[in-house]
């Protein structure tokens, strides 16, 4: 291996003694051309280019003999024609046939015929609630007392009752589910506050099962549960307001001889006081066709009359009217007057649109968006609900 380095080492020091020497010659022929290793050194070049002159011969040019013409010919002078123009075809374009416009008819607008929502009837509720004979008055709490019995007039279990105040969010309660007992009472307002229990109530409640409404509700009134001092039964009218309003639950009004025309000068006393409410929820073993009544339009008109008168969907003149009432009334959530049995959050569906509907008239996006979509979606009934026209309404309603 030794042996085999010292060549590779002696034949890299010649390679690189020739690059040298080359370097050196070049560098020299560079500085002095006519050096006398350059082969192509200028003297050499001279040189050898005279002696090549030197041998080439010679040639003499002898001038050619002037033209001689004949004595009796004398050249005349030719014209060159001028080179003729040929003329170019000119093409004619063929005529391209243009056709002739055909007119378009004019479209006519069609109006869009707003078909009103479809309204599958529901069967009738199961039970029907009245007023029982235990309604009486209270000096301790306002209160509300119920029975649910079944067709063998025993009471029955697994129903619940749900309640509250007409008009006040959020005042919406259930019972616990019932167990064969034939009264069960609940605190609507307790003694202690004062400030309420000073002033008439008016209530709703109705019969539930298995999270499903199985009545209609009833409505009632309780009166205040302590008397005004400051009140007269000297006037033939209550001014107080604090007469039992019990007008459609099926109550009989009790006298007493300490009332005055109505006036309730103490309700621990008066049997005309209603502190304490009563409801009875039976089946409805015989369903009786009534006649329609005739339509009350002023109930769904605002300024509304009393809460506590029931209503029905003919009492109101559209749609619209009923949707405002029923939100009210705490719609969709709470529904007391059945506008709405399909559950679906808008209010007697079978009526004429009417007026033009408001957001406001809805409690969320997903009732004013069902609401646009059965009146026919864009059109002049519900431009106030879409008014970017993109297909969704009321997009600010939670």
């Amino acid at each position: 291996m030794s042996n085999l380095g010292n060549l590779i080492t002696i034949l890299l020091a010649m390679i690189v003694g020739l690059i040298i020497l080359t370097l050196i010659c070049l560098l020299t022929i560079f500085l002095n051309p006519n050096v006398f290793f350059n082969p192509l050194s200028p003297n050499r070049a001279t040189a050898i280019a005279a002696t090549r002159l030197a041998q080439i011969p010679t040639s003499t040019n002898t001038p050619p003999p002037p033209a001689t013409y004949p004595p009796t010919w004398t050249p005349s002078a030719t014209s060159t024609p001028a080179p003729t123009k040929t003329a170019t075809d000119t093409r004619t374009p063929t005529p391209t046939r243009t056709d002739t416009p055909t007119s378009t008819n004019t479209p006519t607008q069609t109006p869009t015929t707003v078909v009103p929502p479809t309204f599958t009837p529901v069967p009738p509720y199961p039970f029907i609630a009245s007023s029982g004979p235990e309604s009486k008055n209270n000096c301790a709490n306002i209160k509300l007392m119920y029975s649910v019995f079944g067709a063998d007039n025993e009471p029955i279990s697994g129903f619940q009752v749900e309640y509250g105040e007409i008009g006040v969010r959020g005042s919406v309660f259930q019972t616990g589910p019932t167990e064969f007992h034939e009264f069960y009472g609940v605190t609507l307002v307790p003694g202690t506050s004062k400030a309420a229990a000073r002033r008439s109530h008016n209530w709703f409640a109705y019969l539930i099962q298995n999270g499903q409404k199985v009545s209609k509700a009833l409505l009632f009134s309780t009166d205040p549960m302590y008397a005004d001092p400051s009140e007269s039964c000297s006037n033939d009218n209550n001014s107080n307001g604090n007469s039992n309003s019990n007008t459609n639950d099926n109550s009989s009004s009790n006298t007493n001889s300490n009332d005055n025309n109505g006036c309730i000068p103490d309700p621990c006393t008066s049997e005309d006081a209603t502190n304490v409410k009563h409801v009875v929820f039976r089946p409805e073993e015989l369903l009786v066709t009534t006649a329609t009544p005739t339509p009350r339009l002023g109930l769904c008109i605002p300024p509304y009359a009393s809460f506590l008168l029931e209503r029905s969907c003919n009492d109101c003149p559209t749609q619209a009217d009923a949707q405002r009432l029923f939100v009210a009334v705490g719609g969709p959530r709470v529904d007391i007057y059945d506008f709405d049995r399909d559950r679906d959050g808008i209010a007697c569906e079978d009526l004429p649109t009417g007026r033009v509907l408001q957001c406001s008239d809805f409690a969320s996006q997903a009732q004013a968006q069902a609401a646009f979509n059965a009146a026919g979606g864009n059109n002049k009934n519900t431009d106030a609900l879409d008014p970017d026209r993109n297909g969704i309404a009321c997009e600010q309603l939670p």
